[in-house]
């Protein structure tokens, strides 16, 4: 038998090399082609007429770049990413700390914590589409049987707060899931650490940023990134509410996307697009990750 300087035999590399070739091929076929082709449609012109791809170089991000709707999508989702990340968590770490005390229901209460999380984006979208309706929606109801409101709002047909209102499933599915994982950081803490704080006269408020807070801290920028993401990249839930409307007061840069790819049939322009917002993404997740490396290497 014949084995390298690890001591592995050559039948077992070749062995290994077997076990993780489909895999290998599996990536390959639905992440490395599809990231490749989509780049080289970016910078082509596609005509669906003829079938005739011509390689036009960068002149896709250039015409989308002086689209007016395009770079407006941008700023509409920078923005909408922002209501995203910080009320998800905000209320994901408050959650977290409630969860975290005892009460009666306190298990009942965790079970339920993970339903949000669990639904898919799609179905958010239809139910928070009924719930905003302006003429039966659950919320409407509620806010006029409270004395809140005299008459039923039409909350997604005033481009004022359209954004702020349909970024709220995304925050209620967000939270959930920022509140998963804070909570099961916060879990970890040891209680002698409370029990010294206690001692040397600390109140609630000086033991979580003392305590709590740097101790969770690696987990809670790694919700911030996921939380940043999923607002950059969110598609379903905003076009089940409003498919970007009143006029572009909601098209994302994900929605804007789709426009110019399924509906102008721009395909070229589409994929510059994606790539955009592919960039966008990379820069936040390379941004949080090197912050992370920060905070665990103090």
């Amino acid at each position: 038998m014949i084995s390298n300087k690890y001591g592995i035999l050559k039948s077992d590399y070749r062995a290994s090399i077997y076990f993780i070739l489909p895999a290998v091929i599996a990536i390959g076929l639905f992440l490395v082609y599809p990231f490749l082709y989509t780049l080289f449609l970016s910078l082509s012109k596609y005509n669906l007429m003829t079938g005739k791809l011509s390689f036009i170089g960068l002149q896709n991000y250039v015409s989308i770049f002086k689209s007016k709707v395009v770079t407006k999508s941008i700023v509409i989702t920078i923005l909408f990413a922002f209501y995203v990340l910080s009320l998800s968590t905000v209320f994901g770490v408050l959650f977290a700390l409630l969860l975290n005390r005892d009460f009666i229901g306190r298990g009942f209460a965790r079970a339920l914590l993970i339903v949000p999380w669990a639904i898919p984006w799609v179905v958010i979208g239809i139910m928070w589409r009924w719930m905003l309706n302006a003429q039966f929606g659950s919320l409407n109801g509620l806010l006029y049987q409270l004395g809140i409101i005299k008459e039923y709002y039409p909350f997604l047909a005033n481009e004022k707060i359209v954004l702020f209102v349909a970024a709220l499933p995304a925050v209620w599915r967000q939270a959930s899931f920022s509140a998963i994982l804070v909570l099961a950081s916060i879990q970890t803490i040891p209680q002698a650490l409370y029990e010294s704080a206690k001692i040397d006269g600390a109140n609630i408020f000086r033991q979580f940023i003392s305590i709590t807070l740097p101790w969770m801290m690696p987990t809670l920028i790694v919700v911030l990134m996921f939380n940043t993401l999923y607002g950059f990249m969110q598609f379903d839930t905003i076009f089940m509410l409003t498919k970007g409307g009143p006029g572009n007061a909601t098209e994302l840069i994900a929605i804007s996307m789709y426009r110019r790819a399924f509906e102008s049939l721009k395909l070229g322009e589409g994929a510059a697009i994606g790539y955009v917002l592919s960039l966008l993404c990379l820069f936040f997740g390379l941004l949080f990750t090197r912050l992370l490396r920060k905070v665990e290497s103090v």
